[in-house]
């Protein structure tokens, strides 16, 4: 009886022993079926883009200008070169960046890459980092007006003043974030994205203008696209532009939206400053009351509601402050003094000419 058991578990033990084996095998088989299928259609991907760039016509090819952006994912970027017209398969792109090593290596920034370039030649382009020109590189800083951006890039020998005017009041762009706007002076005010750019040399305005839209493009799509918000765009970008304007501590720009967001619903004038400013084409410490004697659409002291647009470009965190406004009861705010560039917020009318009159006697001190 006892040798019987153990011939039993013999039997069990070697027909487990059987089935793992077999089980291995299948494993290794869906395994080596799915390397070879995958490296099937990196072959076939391969030789299909290099058939289509040896029927390209003889010509130069068209260099494609795209922009990576910080933290951007492989599928991301496979987002960005397809909608390009540098790759025709995403998934392939993914896939294949991840077999090669390439996946998490790609580096942000703007790149200038032929039409026809071979996939694995564009992860090698991004991967190693765009090619800078110093001296064509300029920094747009965040805040400044359309007139002060004209200026600049007519002092760099980049494009004259008043083309770059000319065609940002006049030019065709096609832009989803723009279809909606009015027509008004400086149309695209607002829009032009500040950040640092590298221009070629011959760049025209249009280019310069499309380059900055651009830019604005991926901001849109991560910040203003589907809000939910009553608010249009156009009318967030204009609240983040005072914001920018007015605002020089980061973590006041969310308090800042708020104020202006209710004073909007109370129906009170917003009377702030840098409106006013703009509206006068000058840009002094304190507005004076001639000042707010201008008759302008941005005069905010004279107009109830917001202004006719923006009154500057601002950057991401103004834009962010705009779309998540911080949720309190300030309708006032007032530099706290002269030069700290802080503010006091208030939602009582005593308290802010408090501050308001501490303020004017900072300029005592």
């Amino acid at each position: 009886m006892e040798n019987r058991r153990r011939r039993r578990r013999r039997r069990n033990y070697t027909g487990q022993i059987i089935l793992s084996a077999a089980v291995l095998v299948i494993i290794g088989i869906i395994v080596f079926g799915s390397i070879k299928i995958y490296n099937i259609a990196f072959d076939k991907a391969k030789n299909y883009t290099s058939a289509t760039s040896q029927i390209q016509s003889s010509e130069e090819p068209e260099t494609v200008h795209i922009i990576i952006p910080k933290g951007a994912s492989t599928k991301e970027i496979a987002e960005i070169l397809d909608k390009s017209g540098l790759i025709s398969n995403k998934l392939i792109f993914r896939l294949q960046s991840k077999a090669q090593g390439y996946d998490g290596t790609y580096m942000q920034g703007e790149y200038y890459i032929a039409e026809g370039t071979e996939p694995e030649e564009i992860m090698k382009i991004i991967q190693s980092g765009p090619v800078v020109d110093n001296s064509r590189k300029v920094t747009i800083p965040e805040g400044y007006t359309a007139k002060k951006i004209a200026a600049l890039l007519n002092e760099r020998g980049i494009v004259a003043y008043d083309e770059f005017i000319d065609e940002m009041n006049n030019g065709e762009f096609d832009y989803e974030f723009l279809r909606d706007i009015p027509r008004r002076d400086f149309y695209l005010e607002g829009y032009l994205f500040p950040a640092t750019y590298e221009f070629a040399e011959g760049t025209t305005a249009h280019d310069i203008i499309s380059k900055m839209l651009d830019r604005f493009e991926i901001a849109y799509d991560n910040i203003l696209k589907n809000t939910g918000s009553e608010y249009t765009s156009d009318q967030i970008v204009t609240v983040a532009s005072m914001v920018e304007s007015e605002i020089q501590v980061d973590d006041e720009r969310a308090i800042a939206a708020g104020v202006i967001y209710n004073r909007l619903k109370a129906g009170m004038k917003l009377q702030i400053d840098s409106t006013v400013q703009y509206a006068n084409d000058v840009r002094n410490e304190v507005v004076t009351h001639d000042d707010l004697e201008v008759d302008s659409p941005y005069n905010t002291y004279m107009y109830e509601g917001l202004p006719v647009g923006p009154i500057c470009n601002p950057g991401e965190a103004a834009l962010e402050a705009a779309v998540n406004p911080d949720n309190n009861d300030y309708i006032y705010y007032v530099v706290k003094e002269r030069g700290s560039g802080e503010h006091v917020f208030t939602d009582n009318y005593d308290d802010f000419l408090k501050a308001k009159e501490n303020y004017k006697n900072s300029f005592n001190n």
